[in-house]
């Protein structure tokens, strides 16, 4: 069986101070808590397990504390929060994490991802949706989009990987979970080489599997999936009327 960690560690972001929630996974989208919708779709593939909520417990207990296995508390930042979360689950394989704003992600998405982790070893797998999969089907809305030699690809919010990836490269990974939204830093933790490759538009994604696994001694796998909705996070207010639009239709 495989684990799954939800993050939804919050903060005070657009959609808290424009809709007046302590954290935006509670905010209510078509008669559901946003956090609902990812639990309904991991409850939906028959290979999840356990699943733990890492959020402040007085926001999440009573609210969907039946509905999973544990709520922890969250740490610092995203990579402290997974940290919390493996943990809580002590997990015996690989473990997904995934964010708590998707309202549109769907149990085939996630089983669908697996079935192409599965195609290659690895030790991370990590989405990434082509920009032009991603605009005919969300349209609108601000994204970061990154340019290699396959085309133009935007960043899932899904994370499939084997724990001790963590525990022996916590330093490493903890540089990219921060920056995750900002390409050349990405890029500049991966060395000088990828970083050229990458203005003189000529990096290609096999590039950045082998420097990651040249640096980190393990290997990590990007995987293109034919649905853009796991790349579709609520964190902005423009967010919410897209996900409003796209659920009620």
């Amino acid at each position: 069986m495989i684990d799954a960690i939800i993050l939804a560690g919050g903060g005070e972001g657009e959609n808290e101070k424009k809709f007046g929630v302590s954290n935006r996974a509670l905010l209510v989208i078509e008669g559901k808590f946003m956090i609902e919708y990812v639990i309904e779709a991991l409850r939906d593939v028959s290979s999840i397990g356990k699943i733990v909520v890492v959020g402040l417990v007085e926001d999440f207990k009573s609210r969907i504390g039946n509905k999973v296995t544990e709520v922890v508390q969250p740490g610092r930042n995203p990579f402290e929060s997974t940290l919390n979360g493996l943990k809580a689950l002590k997990p015996e394989g690989k473990v997904l994490v995934v964010a708590s704003d998707l309202p549109l992600l769907r149990g085939e998405m996630i089983e669908d991802f697996f079935l192409r982790c599965e195609k290659r070893k690895a030790d991370f797998y990590y989405p990434i949706i082509r920009k032009e999969t991603y605009e005919e089907k969300i349209g609108r809305g601000k994204r970061t989009f990154v340019r290699v030699k396959e085309g133009c690809f935007t960043g899932g919010n899904l994370f499939f990987m084997d724990p001790r990836v963590v525990e022996e490269k916590r330093e490493w990974i903890a540089q990219m979970v921060e920056n995750r939204k900002k390409p050349l830093a990405m890029a500049q933790v991966l060395g000088m080489k990828v970083i050229l490759k990458y203005l003189l538009k000529c990096l290609r994604i096999e590039d950045v599997e082998q420097r990651v696994e040249k640096v980190l001694g393990m290997k990590g796998l990007a995987v293109i999936t034919p649905y853009p909705e796991i790349g579709f996070d609520v964190d902005k207010v423009e967010h919410v009327d897209i996900a409003k639009s796209l659920l009620s239709t």
